[in-house]
Order: structure tokens, then sequence, then C-alpha cells
């Protein structure tokens, strides 16, 4: 199912053609009545990676990374590492009059925020999808999954001829 990113505050990366390759998303709309949520910081926009790594994961990439995290120790603390950075740098795009609001009204919320790794999944040693892995890696060059997915690509990083249209309805 494809989704629509939501509140984009930025731009963060461009593919070699100058189109958007990562957007980063607001983490949290606060208004008077209600704070709405939204976990995924960087989100993936580059149809042509978008469809590559649709192509990994259907190959099982996903529970091969999980399967790794379970045997190596290093590997598994650097993603337990990773996602709580990504925790940091999510919850400091909040500001702090609307962490408080949060913690005192929805603790739920707040705790997702504060604590849930790469695209918003709570557990520290885990892998949601490899798009989220690949948009932080390519703004942080830090995420352990993102970059063996990209040390990995034998086909081009960026579509060929310019063809950054997304073909999907």
């Amino acid at each position: 199912m494809r989704r629509e990113p939501r509140g984009v505050l930025a731009v963060e990366t461009l593919c070699p053609y100058g189109y958007p390759q990562v957007i980063v998303n607001r983490p949290v709309s606060a208004t008077d009545s209600d704070i709405a949520i939204f976990p995924t910081l960087y989100w993936l926009t580059c149809p042509y990676l978008c469809r590559e790594l649709a192509v990994l994961e259907g190959e099982g990439l996903i529970a091969r990374f999980e399967q790794r995290i379970r045997e190596d120790a290093l590997f598994a603390a650097a993603v337990e590492r990773n996602h709580e950075n990504y925790a940091k740098r999510r919850l400091s795009l909040v500001p702090s009059d609307v962490q408080q609001r949060l913690k005192e009204e929805y603790p739920e919320r707040y705790l997702v925020l504060a604590q849930s790794g790469v695209g918003g999944i709570r557990s520290k040693r885990g892998v949601k999808c490899l798009h989220t892995h690949v948009a932080d890696y390519l703004v942080h060059g830090e995420n352990p999954i993102g970059a063996e997915v990209m040390a990995s690509f034998d086909r081009p990083l960026a579509c060929p001829d310019k063809q950054c249209e997304d073909p999907r309805p």
C-alpha cells in the first residue's frame, strides 16, 4: 500500500539528478485539542530506490537482517545504538513545550517518540522496513542496515536516464 509522507519539514538529500531522495517529516502535529505523532522521521521519496528496496524485501532481506541481529552481538549493538540515535534526533525536533504536553497528556505517544527506533519500531533490535533504514543512512551515513543494503547494490543507485517518475497508480 502506498502512503504519503506527512508534515514535510525539509528535503534532506537529492538524487544525482537533483530530485528529492529523502525528506524529513514533522514528528508531531499539535493543536489545542490533540497531538498526533508520526515516528518515521526520514522518508525515502525516490521511486527508483523504493522499487529496488521492495524487491529486496520481497526476497527476504529483512528476515536475514533480523537473523543476523540475533546471531551477531556487534551488529546487534550497532543496530540498537542507531535506533537510539534516531529517537534522539526525532525528539530534538519536537519543541520542549510540546514534549512536556505529550508527557502529561499522552504519555504513551511521548514514549513512542522518545524510545522507538527507525521508522517507529518498538524493538531496538528489529528491522521495520529497508526503506526507513536506507533513508536514515542516506541522511546520516551511520545506519548499519542501510549501509549494508546500499553497499550490496549491484545496480545503479539512481534511475537510468532521469526516469524519476513513479509509475504506480
